[in-house]
């Protein structure tokens, strides 16, 4: 058997997905139908983090599904022939599979009167495995006569056969709107009952009525606070240790601090460069987060008070909202869209383990140009609003100090100086009444004549387009 033959016929440079069935498959078509046919899967294959559904009831809408994880693995699907000798000496295949090639690899045992060829069909890199439990299921059945009698399927009035009709519509059908998941995990937690450290005020029968936030050491303060911190919590300092954040990177954010008491999440990432996940362990130790009041969303410094200070007038927050008004929402994108909302279980949990497997992509070095081109791809556009732009969000909080409109900077210099011993309020802050509305009306406004301009430019490109093509056609004849 020659060696180029053998490399002919071995299939190493096909790829295939392996697919772990829960159960013992005597058709092939009907396991793959409950696992939503060959599209799904290829679906799921082409989608990062996304899991294999089994649907055993693949006729019920109501099924819930068994969901498999993806895996890294390195195998080989590997296609075996054993042919014994019978006493008339014909060898008998005992696979249905046709006879291989001469150029296979072959072994035979003389006493056992055996033999054996082998052929790899292909590799294998990507496994999908079902070890997770499966939802709690809840059939479309009731009984016959109100509370009691035989249970009887109410499945044909609750889903439609085809197009429904008008009279399938207005028919009445039973009560039966289950969830769209029973139970939050389909994994086996270990929970460790203990008593709750709670606030000593909350009756003993009551149990945590809500989440705490998640601070990260940070200090969240309302309007009506008396004093302001002064100083950043300890263990926040201890963090950024263990993080190695407390050099260059906290210089960095306590300099833009000193130059202006008061900015945005937004305008620091911007600025710094530095990602969510690392401002997170920096801002608690510089400044604290109003909640409420004229400047909530906001960090400020530690022992700056913009309540005390008229000046702070500048750094207030501005809610700003795109109207429905001339097709604006269909130019922005929203930052949550129920429309594309992805139940919990149908991706791959992140603190699942994952098995590390070498690749040829992992020596590679990685491609420092793609990373400073994802850098650069956030604009100032994310707090500052320039006249001729449209907001990249939905909903905006700018400070009226980053608003680049001469019209409104003209309006707010113009605005007088509180009298001595003034208050600030808790809703306007050191602002007159109607100053914001006026604010968001100019914006609006300005945003409405870019959208205009675009619709305009749209419109004469497809005119053009539409007298090309004829000319085109005189031309071809």
């Amino acid at each position: 058997m020659n060696t180029e033959d053998e490399i002919d016929i071995h299939r190493f440079d096909r790829k295939l997905i392996l697919v772990e069935y829960p159960g013992v498959v005597e058709n092939e078509e009907k396991a793959i139908r409950t696992l939503g046919g060959l599209q799904n899967i290829s679906t799921t294959y082409s989608l990062r983090n996304r899991r294999l559904e089994l649907r055993f009831r693949p006729d019920d809408a109501f099924s819930k599904p068994a969901c498999g994880d993806k895996h890294k693995t390195l195998s080989l699907l590997l296609k075996i022939k054993i042919r014994r000798k019978k006493k008339n000496e014909q060898l008998l295949c005992d696979s249905s599979a046709e006879d291989s090639d001469s150029s296979s690899s072959v072994c035979s045992d003389e006493s056992t009167n055996t033999r054996c060829s082998i052929v790899v069909m292909g590799r294998i890199e990507t496994a999908y495995r079902f070890k997770n439990l499966c939802d709690f299921q809840y059939l479309t059945m009731n009984p016959e006569f109100g509370d009691h009698g035989q249970m009887v399927c109410k499945y044909d009035s609750l889903v439609p056969i085809g197009l429904p009709t008008a009279s399938w519509l207005a028919g009445s059908a039973p009560y039966f709107l289950p969830p769209a998941t029973f139970s939050r995990m389909d994994t086996m937690q270990q929970y460790l009952y203990r008593k709750e450290t709670g606030d000593s005020n909350t009756p003993p029968h009551i149990i945590g009525r809500t989440r705490r936030r998640r601070s990260g050491h940070a200090i969240f303060v309302t309007f009506d606070i008396p004093d302001v911190p002064k100083k950043a919590r300890s263990i926040a300092l201890k963090l950024l240790r263990l993080k190695f954040l407390n050099g260059i990177h906290l210089e960095v954010v306590r300099k833009i601090f000193e130059d202006r008491p008061v900015w945005s999440k937004n305008a620091l990432i911007y600025l710094t460069k530095y990602s969510s996940d690392q401002l997170k362990y920096l801002l608690p130790a510089v400044a604290y987060y109003f909640v409420t009041g004229p400047w909530r969303i906001m960090w400020v410094r530690f022992g700056y008070d913009p309540r005390k200070d008229p000046n702070a007038l500048k750094y207030q927050t501005l809610d700003y909202r795109i109207r429905t008004i001339g097709g604006l929402k269909t130019k922005v994108k929203a930052k949550r869209s129920y429309c594309n909302y992805l139940l919990p279980y149908k991706s791959s949990p992140s603190c699942r383990p994952k098995t590390a497997v070498i690749t040829k992509e992992n020596l590679q070095p990685e491609k420092v140009k793609d990373k400073e081109n994802d850098e650069n791809v956030i604009g100032d556009n994310i707090y500052i609003f320039h006249p001729g732009t449209i907001p990249p969000s939905r909903q905006m909080f700018y400070q009226y100090c980053d608003i680049d409109v001469p019209e409104i900077q003209e309006m707010l210099e113009k605005i007088p100086c509180p009298p001595p011993g003034g208050k600030c309020h808790e809703r306007l802050g050191w602002m007159p009444s109607g100053i914001d509305d006026r604010c968001r009306e100019i914006i609006s406004k300005l945003v409405t004549n870019v959208l205009m301009q675009d619709n305009e430019e749209c419109e004469t490109c497809r005119i053009q387009e539409q007298y090309a093509q004829p000319e085109r056609g005189m031309r071809n004849t």
